[in-house]
This record gives structure tokens, C-alpha cells and sequence, in this order.
């Protein structure tokens, strides 16, 4: 692979990030926003004693920060798509009794849909009319989100459309789907809600124990501030952010069996 084409699938793939995190940014504003957000807190950094330290220290913090609310922000937005996903699904069998257009059906539900949702199958229609298939747009829907519930269906959309499948009595499998999946989410949310909270309390603990040393000794703050001080909470700060991402990766692993990537 020539050096070209590595900076066009590098610039590719951060397209399609950009695109399952619901950023309206081109690539080249991201990169561009990531480097004023660093060189910022680089600058500040340099205001305190121990300079240049605090400044990787803060530009590191600021940018893992940045893509946890990213992180945070796509979660919510999936949820959201996947509570209106149902109600979707409703309307379209109610309006492929009177008419088995499916994209004429289409357009009629996305009338009555909110926001997220909407806007994902307004761009498969748009998809449509540029003459892209009906399947060919849905599987850029599917790009285009993460959610593996959104992937589920409309995989098996595209397999009954292109099977001649009769379309409502799929989607009834599909809304049935959606629903025992709810189900079983309350009822695994009610299990893990202690777990839940005593990690919680234990990410707590190492912050409440540096407040009450302090508050006991307040020379510790000298301590902290020395050389020696700042790489031990630089590596303190790191190590919980790497801990976080990687838990957050092992109970969220989903992106390794996407069918469409």
C-alpha cells in the first residue's frame, strides 16, 4: 500500500468515526478542533510552577475528556434512536397495509418520527434519490450508526426485501425482537444496579482519602507539586483513564462482529 493510500484510509476511517458519533464535522475540522483544544491547555499548562509536566499532563486529561463525552454523547443518542426504533417500525406496518410501496411508506413515517431517527432515514431516502437501492442505503445506515440493535434490523430487512419476504410479518418478528430486548434489559439493569453502585463508591474512595490526607496534612500538597509529586499523579490520572476505557471497551464489546463495517 502506497503512503497515499494510507493517509486516504486513515482519513477514511475518521470520516466514519466522525459519522457514528453523530459529529457534523469534515475531517479536517476535527483534526483541527483536537489541535486547538491541545495547544490551549498546553498554553495554560505552562502558567503553573512545574510547566511543560502540567502541560502534557492537562492537554492529555483535556483530550481524554473530550472523547469520553463523545463517548457518552453516542450512547445517548443510540438510546434514543433504539426507544423511537419501535414506534417506527408501528407506523411503517400500519402504512404497508394500505400501500406496499415500501420507500412511499417510508416517506409517510418519517412525517410522524422525531429526531434522531428521522433524520437517519431522511438520508436513506436522499440515498435513494441520487439511485442508490433501498438496500444499498440502508447498509450506509447501518455505517453510519453504531447501535448494534439498528444493525440487527435492518440487516434483516435488507435479507427479507431481497428474499421477497412478505415485509409485515417480518416486521412484527422484528417489533416483537425489540420489545423482549427491552425486557431483558430492565431486568439486567435491576440485577447490576448494586455491582453498579459499589463501583461507584470504590472509584470514590482513592478521591475522598487524597481530601482527608490533605485536609489532615497540608504539606502533602508541596509533596505533590515536586517532581517526583507530579509523575506519580500523572501516572495515578493515566492509569484510572486507560482502567476506564479499557473496562468500558470489555462490557461494551460489540464492534468486532459488526457484519457491515
Amino acid at each position: 500500500m502506497s503512503e497515499e493510500d494510507k493517509k486516504y484510509s486513515i482519513v477514511n476511517k475518521i470520516g466514519i468515526w466522525l459519522n457514528k458519533n453523530n459529529l457534523n464535522l469534515d475531517v479536517k475540522e476535527f483534526l483541527i478542533l483536537i489541535f486547538i483544544l491541545f495547544s490551549l491547555t498546553f498554553l495554560i499548562g505552562l502558567f503553573f510552577r512545574p510547566g511543560l509536566i502540567l502541560s502534557i499532563l492537562f492537554s492529555i486529561i483535556n483530550i481524554f475528556l473530550f472523547f469520553i463525552f463523545i463517548n457518552i454523547r453516542k450512547k445517548r443518542e443510540n438510546v434514543e434512536k433504539e426507544n423511537q426504533l419501535e414506534q417506527f417500525l408501528l407506523d411503517l406496518v400500519g402504512y404497508l397495509y394500505g400501500n406496499p410501496n415500501i420507500l412511499n411508506c417510508i416517506q409517510r413515517t418519517i412525517e410522524d418520527a422525531d429526531y434522531p431517527l428521522r433524520k437517519e432515514f431522511e438520508l436513506v431516502l436522499n440515498d435513494t434519490r441520487k439511485g442508490l437501492l433501498l438496500n444499498e442505503a440502508l447498509r450506509n445506515m447501518i455505517r453510519r450508526n453504531s447501535s448494534p440493535l439498528i444493525e440487527i434490523v435492518l440487516i434483516g430487512f435488507i435479507a427479507a426485501n431481497d428474499k421477497g419476504v412478505d415485509l409485515i410479518g417480518f416486521l412484527k418478528d422484528q417489533i416483537e425482537y425489540i420489545r423482549e430486548k427491552k425486557n431483558m434489559e430492565r431486568y439486567i439493569r435491576i440485577l447490576s444496579s448494586g455491582p453498579k453502585y459499589t463501583s461507584y463508591l470504590i472509584t470514590l474512595i482513592p478521591i475522598v482519602s487524597i481530601i482527608i490526607i490533605i485536609l489532615i496534612n497540608r504539606d502533602i500538597i508541596e509533596i505533590l507539586f515536586t517532581e517526583v509529586g507530579v509523575l506519580i499523579l500523572i501516572y495515578i490520572i493515566l492509569s484510572n483513564i486507560i482502567g476506564f476505557f479499557i473496562i468500558n471497551r470489555v462490557i461494551n464489546y460489540y464492534g468486532g462482529n459488526r457484519v457491515i463495517k
